[in-house]
């Protein structure tokens, strides 16, 4: 590792313990002690992580509920600003299995490349789900493997939150937008990179994540996760009425599909009482 480069990680954890999280137990084990840990909390409950961050000495925020990811990465940034504790953030969700080599190849990655941003190769299901490219109406386009992934230099390019490492002056004249509680940041994020003209670099590194889209919960979970989703995407997409119309129905329909039930249909057009 450069000892001249200041590595921090951001986990934002959401109604579980730390020691249950994948990416926590990973990060209780790495050799790189001077990477430092921010563990947000989302969870709607006590969960015991304050007490479990102040005995690995990580950096421990929450409201005690949850309030979006984009407000608890803002919050992260601004105290690593504050504290100039890091010239790169790494971001990960609580489910997201990393090792050493994940450091091993993203500071390979920096001492090779002057870019901004940093996203490794992300499975779920057996498949390759980020990075990816993007269309103007948010649909997205799998790359065919890994190759072409690591290669590609398009500026449609877009990557999921976890796993992506971000140099920290990226920050000094941008913020997440906290109108945006959880669906779409990272695609938003990417889009407003891009348009910046920020370099962006795939990493050669593999990790594993538990992609929503590729589990079935419950259906009140669903429900309460299709609500966010449609939140997210109005305010997204309130530009574009046609791109609403296509990543409402186009989620709606699947999601019916997939619970044999016309449920989705009825919060599409009920949630706060709104229409599309």
């Amino acid at each position: 590792m450069d000892s001249s480069c200041k590595i921090a990680v951001t986990v934002v954890v959401y109604n579980k313990s730390c020691e249950e999280s994948a990416t926590c137990q990973a990060l209780t084990a790495l050799r790189h002690t001077s990477v430092a840990v921010l563990i947000y909390d989302n969870s709607v409950r006590d969960f015991g992580n304050a007490s479990y961050c102040e005995k690995q000495g990580w950096i421990y925020f929450s409201q005690g509920k949850n309030v979006g990811i984009s407000k608890a990465y803002n919050a992260c940034i601004g105290y690593l600003k504050e504290n100039t504790a890091a010239d790169y953030l790494c971001l990960f969700d609580d489910d997201t299995a990393i090792n050493e080599s994940y450091f091993d190849a993203l500071n390979s990655a920096i001492n090779d490349s002057g870019a901004d941003i940093y996203v490794p190769l992300v499975f779920s299901a057996g498949r390759l789900l980020s990075p990816c490219k993007i269309k103007p109406n948010f649909s997205v386009s799998m790359f065919k493997d890994e190759q072409e992934a690591l290669l590609y230099n398009g500026r449609d390019i877009t990557a999921i939150n976890s796993g992506m490492a971000i140099k920290l002056n990226v920050f000094n004249n941008y913020c997440y937008d906290e109108h945006i509680f959880l669906d779409g940041v990272d695609h938003n994020f990417m889009k407003d990179m891009n348009t910046q003209g920020k370099m962006i670099k795939v990493f050669p590194y593999q990790c594993m994540h538990e992609f929503s889209g590729d589990n079935k919960p419950s259906m009140q979970s669903a429900l309460t996760r299709f609500q966010i989703f449609v939140k997210d995407y109005r305010y997204i997409a309130c530009k574009n009425h046609v791109t609403c119309y296509y990543l409402l129905y186009k989620r709606t329909i699947h999601l019916c599909a997939q619970y044999r039930s016309m449920k989705f249909f009825s919060y599409l057009f009920n949630i706060n009482g709104e229409k599309t």
